[in-house]
């Protein structure tokens, strides 16, 4: 049984980056620097609390949908009871960051040697992908990642909690179901009958899934494809961008010296290998969006399975090895560099807190469309602006950034109304 003590280091370690990853989370949002997602959710929880609907208008199309037709994450009713109770979005960004943190906490649970069991959380602690994932707005789907630590460790331990957490996994996010397929397949020569349960059960969700994609999509489209789906259909431009995936290998694997592919579960992550390179956008294809959260728990897991076939100098060795690495790119292109996002303009360090309460509040209960709609979703209707549409919304709302002129033209029938603070924007629809 662990002692206190054995747990001390990685609580030190899970404090600061748990407060990190709020506080950064919580400057960037709070000075106009949030993207369009975490808008999106917080709109998706607005309607499920006050309407009953899975429904946001943000997103696919820049029309109101229900969400899953986006993507396919049942812990979004759940987390709607925590919007009920604290309607606020810097509530979403701390338990992203404790979700994002919490495995520093579970990683001691893999390991004996008393030095390994500090080692591996500051590795963790120092992992880019968690900081991009955390500054890249909000996504629940991050809760695979704890999840998926605990359920391989109750695998291991041939526990049946194991069964509890597979289901919880799965849940996250319709693209888990593959990387179960996959692991049934990596893992079935041992316990055939568990691995053909997860196996089977993972494929006939990840077709349900696919279904529930199709069914939730716009009625009046000709084809019912699932969302997202335009992003395979170009392999001129997948070829285009695929200057951009080194980036992205290099960033998930250089941290454990390439170790991680001595270890079999890699093959799992042979789906996301595919849907990265033959995807046609560049989100896909970096390290600096929370598309790469599917891969953490099972890097780590495979670098801690490789360590352990080692002799004891050579475990010291190597991990001495990637911690040095780790802290080294952690220093060239984390939070303290002059590359990172949070010291470019995303943190927009010059605006004041006082337009975040502005926006906040802005004509409260009506429809509006906006060039920031993530600062105007706690409401029922809101839609990003883009050029050349048609807008039927109660008002259009215009964030002047510094350096930025107004909108050339804006949305038809739409007059000017009033400004406030020289750099908000209000014209109000003819027909209201």
């Amino acid at each position: 049984m662990k002692q206190f003590r054995d747990y001390l280091p990685s609580l030190c370690i899970w404090v600061v980056v748990f407060y990190f990853l709020s506080e950064r989370s919580i400057f960037r949002y709070q000075h106009m620097g949030a993207g369009v997602d975490i808008g999106l959710f917080e709109n998706l929880f607005y309607n499920l609390v006050h309407n009953t609907k899975a429904v946001t208008s943000i997103g696919i199309d820049g029309k109101e949908h229900h969400y899953f037709a986006d993507h396919i994450n049942w812990y979004i009713y759940p987390l709607s009871l925590i919007y009920r109770i604290f309607p606020f979005v810097e509530g979403f960004l701390v338990f992203q960051a404790f979700v994002l943190s919490v495995p520093i906490l579970i990683l001691p649970l893999f390991q004996k040697n008393s030095f390994l069991q500090w080692i591996y959380p500051l590795l963790y602690g120092c992992f880019l992908p968690v900081y991009w994932i955390q500054i890249f707005d909000f996504h629940p789907e991050v809760l695979w990642i704890p999840l998926f630590f605990l359920f391989y460790y109750f695998w291991k331990q041939k526990s049946p909690y194991w069964i509890l957490f597979f289901f919880l996994s799965l849940f996250a996010k319709e693209e888990c179901a593959l990387v179960f397929i996959t692991f049934s397949l990596v893992e079935g020569r041992s316990r055939k009958k568990e691995n053909l349960f997860i196996g089977i059960l993972s494929s006939v969700y990840f077709i349900f899934c696919i279904f529930l994609l199709s069914q939730f999509r716009n009625p009046s489209l000709t084809v019912q494809f699932p969302a997202h789906w335009e992003r395979y259909q170009n392999p001129i431009v997948a070829l285009q961008n695929l200057h951009l995936f080194p980036y992205l290998f290099m960033f998930l694997n250089l941290p454990f010296v390439f170790l991680t592919f001595r270890n079999k579960l890699m093959f799992c992550l042979i789906p996301y290998l595919c849907y990265s390179l033959f995807s046609s956008y560049e989100v896909n294809k970096t390290p600096f969006t929370h598309h790469s959260f599917i891969t953490i728990p099972l890097l780590f897991l495979s670098f801690i399975e490789t360590i352990d076939t080692f002799q004891e100098k050579n475990k010291w060795l190597f991990a001495c090895i990637t911690l040095t690495i780790s802290l080294i790119l952690f220093v060239s292109f984390g939070p303290p560099s002059k590359s990172y996002s949070y010291k470019k303009e995303y943190m927009n360090p010059g605006i004041s807190i006082r337009d975040l309460t502005t926006m906040r509040t802005l004509i409260a209960e009506k429809s509006v469309v906006s060039n920031v709609p993530q600062y105007l979703s706690n409401r029922s209707q809101v839609q990003m602006f883009l050029s050349g549409h048609e807008y039927s919304a109660d008002y259009f709302v215009f964030y002047q950034f510094r350096n930025e002129t107004l909108p050339i033209a804006i949305p038809k029938g739409y007059i000017w109304e009033r400004e406030i603070e020289n750099h908000i924007q209000i014209y109000k629809c003819k027909e209201n």
